[in-house]
This record gives C-alpha cells, structure tokens and sequence, in this order.
C-alpha cells in the first residue's frame, strides 16, 4: 500500500498504485444510496491515465485499483451471494477469508492488501477479502474494484450494496433425532466440559509444508457439505442445520516446545465449537523435537471436532480426501460428495416409526445397570486408559471368532459380566440368581438401504440400548452369542436415536443405560498402500490416527481401539459427579484382566466361577439406586454405607488355583501383622487351592458384614473355603463362615503366631478330599 486514509464515514476508499493521497467519501451520516459522484470524483483524481483493460503484469503501467473498506462485516455466504450477483461472469470465489497475527497486524494487513491489488491487476475484475486478528477481535472488510471507468465503479459499489441488503434465503436442513438429543445436552451450557468433543492425534514423519497443508483441508472443505454446516436454533430442542457456501479450515502451528501436547489437548477439547458457525473441526500442530531417525522432522497433528456433526469414521473418511489433495498440491479433484447430509436427512425423513416403536416396544427391559455413587462435590471428568499387548489382543481376537462373534462382543461380554456381579454385591444374604444388565452400544448407522452410506460423511455412529440376561449358570461363550445376535437385532433399526429407543420401549422410566461401551472401527482406504506408496515419495510418513476418548452423555464410557503397534487399548472417561474416579478406574483394570483371561477359561465354566476365579479380591462398584434382581421384581437392596469411601476389606491373591474346583484358602492376619508376613510364607505352598489373605483397608478391625462383598461369591459357590485364622482372628473367623449358605459353612482353622511355610504346607494335607473337617477344626 502507498496511501491510506480511514473516516469515520460507513465507506472508506483505500487508493493503492496511485501517488496521490487517497480520498475519502464524507463522513457523517451514512447515505441512503452510495454517491456515484464521489466515487467517480475520487478516482478521476486519482487515475494516473485512462484505464485500459488488465493486461499482464509488467505491461508499462503502474497497477491502479480501488480498495473500499465496508465498516459493516457481513457474514461470508450473504457475502459471496452478493458478490457472484454483481460480478456473475467470474467464475471462481470472489471472497478471500484471512487472519493476520495480533502484534503484526497493520504490516500483515500492509502486506494482504498489496497481495489483493495484484491479484486484481492480472486477475478479477472484483474480489473481497475478510480479515481478522488471530486475538479474536471484529473482522474487517475490504473490496477491491480493478481500475476502470469511475462510473461503473460506483455501480458495482451500489449493486453490492443492493444485493447485501436483500441476500437470498439459506440453505437448510433437518437434524436427527440423535442430533437434536446431543445439541440439548450443550447448546447455550459453558460447562459443557468438552463434551461430545472427539481428538484424533498421529506423527507426520517427514516435512510439513503449512500453506500446503492447509489449502488440502480447504479442498476438503469445498468438497464435503458437512464441513460447511453448522446448526441454528430458536430454541435448543428444535434446531436446525445451516449449509454454507464456503467455510474456511482453522489451522494453527506451533512450534517445538511453544506448548506442553497434553496441555494443547485439554485446552483444544475445553475450547469446544461455536455450534452456529460452520467448521465443526479443525487441525492443530506441533513440531516435535529434532528426529532420532532417518524419517525427517516429526510433527504432531491434532484434529478436534464435534460429534453432533461427524463421527469417527467419518473424520477417517475425510482424512483420505485429505491425503489425496495434499499430494496434489493441496487441490482435490471433482465437484462435491454425494450422498451428503442432504441426501441423509431426507431418507431419515422418509421412515415410518411405527415398526421401530414395535421393535423397541417388544425388547426385553433391563433390570440393572451400572450402580452410581453421585456426589455433588466432585466436578469434571476423569479419564483413564489400560493397554492389551499386540500378543493379547490376537489372543482375544481369535478365540472370539472360535466362537462366531468378534472383539467387540468380548468387550461387551466383560462389561455385561461386570454389571452382574455389581447386581448380586447388592442382595449378599440371597443366592445367585438371573439378572438382566443393561448398557449402551454403538452402531454404524450406515447398515441403512442408501446408497454410498458407507462413504458419507456425517453424525451417523450412534449409541443404542441392549441387555443380555446373565444366570450363575451362563457361559461366557453363551453370553458372547447372545450379545452378537443382540446387536445383530439393532441393525435394522440403527437410525433410531436412543432417546426414542427409551421412550418406545420397556424399560422404566429413569432405568436409562448408566454406560456406553465402543469399539472404534475405521473405513478400509481404496487404494491403501497406493496412497502410502505416493505419500512416502514425498519422504513422508503418517502413522495411524489415535483417538483421545469423548466426553459423552453417559455417566461413563469405555472405548477400545487398536494402537499402530496392534496393541488393544481400553479408555474410559466418566463424570466424576457421578462416578469416583477409583471406581472408574477399578472398573476400567476389571474389564482389562477379563478380556486377558477369556482366552484360557474352560468353555463350560459358569458366571459365577469365572468371576470368582478371576475377579477374587477386586472391588465391585459402589451400589447405587434402582437395581433390582430378575426373579424379584419387588426387591429391593439397601443402599450402600453413606459413609464408606471404598472397600473395607480386599482380597490379596498370593497364589492362583491349580484348576478352577479347587477351592480357596483365605488368611486371617491378625490387626497387628506386617504386610509382608504371608506372601513370604506362601511361596512354600504345595496345595491346588488358591491361597489368599483377607486384609482390612484400615487398622481398626471391620465388622464382619463389611467382609460380605468379598466372600460372597465365594461362599455361594460350589468350590469349598476354608478360613484360616491366627490368633486374635478366630471369634471374626467364626462369625465370617456363618456368612455362608445354610449347610454349607466354610472350614475354619487355627494356625500358630507367626504361621510359616511349614504351617502351611501342614494344611495341604488336611485339605484333601474336597476340605474334609479334621479333628479338632473349629465347627
């Protein structure tokens, strides 16, 4: 820029090219209609010849347009509409979006003008640009108008004006009913807490070029309709999707050690979306440090965005696009996606509920689900995270499929095993008996008769209710059946929203699903290793991309999915007014130890004993409201201790059963014994019991029902216990194997102070004979 002058007044005429100063129209009061004559006044004062058509640069003359700066900032789509009514022979966008930084923005701004007043020198005869300040501040307008005669200047400025105040209606669209449901849940809420906010993260070995980058995912963005929508709404239950024209990539670098990742993380998933504007996901970098290997530089690449627009796969989908334009210098070839959202919502639209609201009306009502503590001084989430080795989940993988289902059904198997045994830790005094748990499971939503669903960008993933019954009797391989052929079941009905599957169906009123259990599944790319192959002529590497786990609607939710080693990795994030963060996590390392063990249980082992023999001496979740046993709709468990903070007693397994009928032996320490006293002395134990010690969490001694949790599985079971106490323990022993089934109490033993291996090698033989009570036993 030469020459600029600002007014007060709502036009300003910036003169770039020109020597002379730049005029301005006068300020004051805002005309009703632009005057022709100073327009034309001011850029006869300031032609330095007569204008002749752009030519190319270099032509002899001295570049001369006119920049007008509009002090009211008009949103882009009423913008590009206003500018292709007035200069309908141009045949690309009209409209620049830019940001310049905060400290360096009159020379940013110097430089964007100049780069505007050049392109109109060889380019258009009209273009726009919006810009705005990285520090969020308004955004300000400017028009450039090629050099020409004064006359038709002040026309083009006159019928932009005209067409500004009369923009064409927008483009819009109906949202799901699973839209709808998750908008209610944040919209207008600022402790949304970055829910319903996903992150996929990765390394890009090899060079980054920004502007590259960045003009790929505007491409993407040109392409994909759902990348230009954003919601609007009168009122948050009825809200509505707006299709935008264009909507511009927010991309953000910083460089190495500018910013902690796992900070940059937390503050991208608080920072949310503005669900009105369009761009419901954006890419953040980071340089990583110097690279130890021969791969080149290393950049982490973090993209956020919001589930009520996309899910994962398809953010996955769009990543391939993504890949594609950056190969091609960052363009991507053919016009935009169909299906689109357009196309989704109107076969939504199409659907008849009646056959939905029989299906769900028909489904069997769960009758417990995951038991909650809610405590309204904790806030926030909580998230924790357990890793299955390559090795495991191969294991998990092919023994499920011996058994005709997948991985996902062995993780709903070990969820559905935990929620029963939270069920029977709340009637301890009655047998085991049929229960049946309840919690949420993701569907596709892309099982629907669209054509090019599987390739539609979208809000389609959704999470729907199930319940499976469990009796003391069922196999895990029974229960795997039944949760596939549950799911299976879903499959017609995937795009029905879960409100709607509660409201239609059996299930109480309240008795919601308290869990969400996912399995992430990503799209098979076309042309994979082509893409790797052209990727790595480039010298770059892109490992696969890794999710953070969202923050959803459910109290909590746990979410597995497979790392670039191959390894399973378990995340589950809840909320913490609902669920304490050590139960979360006790629930998270349960669901990993079963899913380790499900490959070496005996088929035809029952509930019961696999919980036994595997879950011994874990904690069950607190109790919490509304759990009621199958067999007695009527009962119900009294509530947990307001005043306990966690399990009272654990059990410490010191050595595992050498088969699953071999029974237990349970130690007694006295109050006073030194944690480190049996497991030395069991490393001399011959017997096939698993041996293990009762120990209280505190140094007080518990009152015997505080030990119910723990020895209630145990006792119900059909494999003998003994209880072997020192002396001090013997009165708790006695009153403990009274906990028992009638009939069937639990042998009680004696043992000297200090026991030594050589006492209890001694037992192993009174053992024998399934735990035959000999001479001189406490009754």
């Amino acid at each position: 820029m030469t020459n600029r002058h600002f007014s007060s007044a709502p036009v300003t005429l910036l003169v770039a090219g020109a020597a002379s100063p730049a005029p301005c129209l006068p300020a004051g009061r805002p005309p009703g209609r632009l005057d022709a004559g100073a327009v034309t006044a001011a850029l006869a004062r300031t032609a330095t010849r007569a204008w002749q058509p752009p030519g190319p640069r270099g032509a002899g003359r001295l570049p001369e347009y006119l920049l007008v700066e509009l002090n009211r900032v008009y949103e882009g789509d009423a913008l590009r509409a206003a500018l292709r009514a007035v200069a309908p022979e141009a045949g690309e966008d009209l409209l620049w979006e830019r940001t310049v930084d905060g400290p360096d923005g009159p020379d940013g701004l110097d430089r964007l003008l100049t780069d505007l007043g050049h392109d109109l020198d060889t380019g258009p005869r009209l273009r726009a640009v919006l810009v705005g300040d990285r520090r969020g501040g308004p955004r300000r307008l400017f028009l450039g108008i090629a050099a020409g005669p004064p006359g038709r200047a002040a026309d083009l400025l006159d019928e932009l004006r005209e067409a500004l105040a009369h923009p064409p209606e927008p483009v819009t669209v109906p949202t799901s009913a699973l839209q709808r449901e998750m908008l209610r849940q944040v919209a207008g809420r600022s402790d949304h807490d970055g829910r319903h906010v996903e992150q996929l993260s990765w390394n890009w070995h090899g060079p980054l070029d920004t502007a590259r980058f960045t003009a790929a995912w505007q491409s993407v963005f040109d392409h994909e309709t759902v990348l230009r929508a954003a919601f609007d709404w009168d009122d948050p239950g009825d809200p509505w999707m707006v299709l935008h024209e264009r909507a511009v990539p927010d991309v953000v670098r910083h460089p190495h050690d500018a910013v902690d990742w796992d900070d940059l993380l937390e503050a991208d998933r608080r920072r949310g979306f503005d669900l009105r504007r369009p761009a419901l996901l954006r890419a953040t970098l980071l340089d990583a440090g110097p690279a130890g290997d021969d791969e080149g530089p290393v950049t982490r690449v973090l993209l956020t965005y919001h589930h009520a627009m996309l899910d994962g796969w398809s953010v996955r989908l769009l990543l391939q696009s993504f890949y594609r334009a950056y190969l091609t210098g960052g363009v991507l070839p053919g016009g935009e996606r169909r299906p689109d959202v357009r196309d989704h919502a109107r076969w939504l639209g199409a659907q008849g509920t009646e056959p939905a609201r029989q299906f769900w009306a028909g489904r069997p009502a769960a009758t417990a689900v995951l038991p909650l503590a809610p405590d309204p001084d904790r806030r926030g989430s909580g998230r924790a995270r357990r890793r299955l080795t390559p090795y495991e989940a191969i294991r998990l993988r092919g023994w499920a499929a011996t058994w005709g289902a997948g991985e996902s059904s062995a993780l709903q198997a070990a969820w559905a095993l935990l929620l029963y045994r939270a069920a029977q830790s709340r009637t301890p005094r009655r047998s085991a008996r049929a229960v049946r748990v309840g919690f949420a499971v993701t569907v596709s939503g892309r099982g629907i008769p669209l054509d090019g669903v599987d390739r539609l960008p979208g809000a389609l993933r959704n999470p729907l209710p199930i319940s499976v019954r469990v009796h003391p009797s069922t196999t895990v391989p029974q229960l795997l059946a039944a949760l596939r052929d549950g799911v299976f079941d879903l499959a017609g009905y995937e795009w029905v929203s879960p409100g709607q599957a509660h409201h239609w169906s059996a299930t109480p009123r309240g008795q919601r699903p308290h869990s969400l259990v996912v399995l992430e599944h990503q799209p098979t790319a076309p042309h994979h290793l082509r893409l790797e192959t052209d990727l790595a002529a480039h010298g770059i590497h892109v490992e696969s991309p890794v999710p953070s786990g969202t923050f959803t609607s459910y109290p909590i939710t746990l979410a597995a999915h497979y790392d670039p080693a191959g390894g399973l990795v378990l995340t589950t994030t809840h909320d913490r007014a609902l669920l304490a963060d050590q139960d979360a996590a006790e629930l998270l390392s349960q669901s990993a130890l079963l899913l380790r063990t499900f490959p070496d249980l005996p088929s035809g082992i029952g509930t019961t004993e696999v919980l036994r023999s595997t879950l011994a001496g874990h904690p069950t979740p607190r109790p919490g409201a509304g759990v009621r046993p199958e067999a007695g709709p009527g009962v119900r468990a009294p509530d947990a201790d307001p005043g306990e903070d966690g399990p009272a007693v654990r059990l410490e397994v010191l050595r595992r059963a050498g088969h699953p009928d071999a029974g237990w032996v349970l130690l007694l320490p006295p109050p006073d014994a030194p944690h480190t006293r049996y497991p030395a002395a069991a490393r001399g134990w011959p017997g096939p019991q698993a041996l293990g010690v009762l120990r209280p969490a505190a140094a007080a001694p518990p009152p015997p029902r505080a030990y119910r949790p723990v020895l209630a599985p145990l006792l119900e079971s059909a494999a003998p216990v003994a209880l072997v106490a020192a002396p001090g323990s013997g009165l708790i022993a006695c009153e403990l194997a009274r906990l028992g089934p009638p009939g069937s109490a639990p042998l009680v033993v004696l043992l000297p102070d200090p026991a030594g291996p050589a006492d209890l090698a001694a037992l192993a033989p009174l053992l024998d004979g399934g735990f035959a009570r000999p001479p001189g036993a406490a009754p």
